[in-house]
């Protein structure tokens, strides 16, 4: 008997080892719980064979409605002033901020070369 206690000890832990993985893969599913959702809830079948299993069958509704065009989409034909003077005062806003930064960047080697 001596001998075979832990003949049977590791037979024992030998089999709760091999029988963990099984038990957790039994348990845990990694998959995301929307996937398991679609999983469960899975229709194979095309958009047009759900319609009509549902009594969705096409030719129900002919009447197409057109919105009547509004009075504010109508832009006024013609050269928009406003918008010029914005693009053109943000030209020369650029071209003023470039040459400053130039003039600047010139004065400071001149500055560092002397």
């Amino acid at each position: 008997m001596p001998k075979l206690r832990p003949t049977l000890a590791l037979l024992a832990a030998i089999g709760a080892l091999a029988a963990t993985p099984g038990v957790a893969a039994a348990q845990q599913d990694l998959r995301s719980p929307d996937a398991r959702d679609a999983a469960l809830t899975q229709d194979l079948r095309s958009p047009d064979a759900r319609d009509a299993a549902a009594g969705r069958l096409p030719g129900g509704s002919d009447v197409v409605v057109v919105p009547a065009p509004s009075p504010v989409a109508a832009a006024p034909r013609g050269f928009d002033w406003r918008a010029a003077g914005v693009g053109a005062g943000t030209g020369i806003g650029l071209v003023l901020l470039a040459t400053s930064a130039a003039l600047l960047i010139r004065r400071r080697r001149a500055v560092q070369v002397a």
